[in-house]
């Protein structure tokens, strides 16, 4: 029996890689706002995180996520390009362009070559 197939644009994920993002009080350089949420999509330049609120778009993030099996979290600094309310559940799209200017994120892209 074959399995049922997902339509296409529903995001679909084998295991569910938890994030936590933060934004940045500009002025004291404390953490302003703490979101929690699931990545739908992971890339070496960049990921989409579902979180349950927004956040705004051109904003400086650190993202702290867990990919399960492979040990600690990756700390990460990236910058907010799209945000949007998803249609299929609670929550927002994020859409993160990693910053590239530390050696997390050359750990980060190390994983997808």
């Amino acid at each position: 029996m074959a399995r049922p197939r997902l339509p296409r644009n529903l995001p679909r994920l084998h295991t569910e890689e938890r994030a936590i993002i933060s934004t940045m009080d500009v002025h004291s350089e404390a953490p302003a706002s703490k979101c929690y949420g699931i990545a739908l999509g992971l890339s070496s330049e960049g990921l989409q995180i579902l979180a349950d609120e927004p956040v705004p778009t051109g904003e400086v993030l650190d993202i702290s996520i867990n990919l399960q099996g492979q040990g600690p979290a990756h700390n990460l600094k990236g910058v907010a390009r799209s945000v949007f309310a998803c249609n299929h559940q609670p929550g927002y799209v994020i859409g993160i362009e990693i910053l590239t200017d530390n050696q997390a994120a050359q750990l980060w892209r190390r994983q997808f070559h």
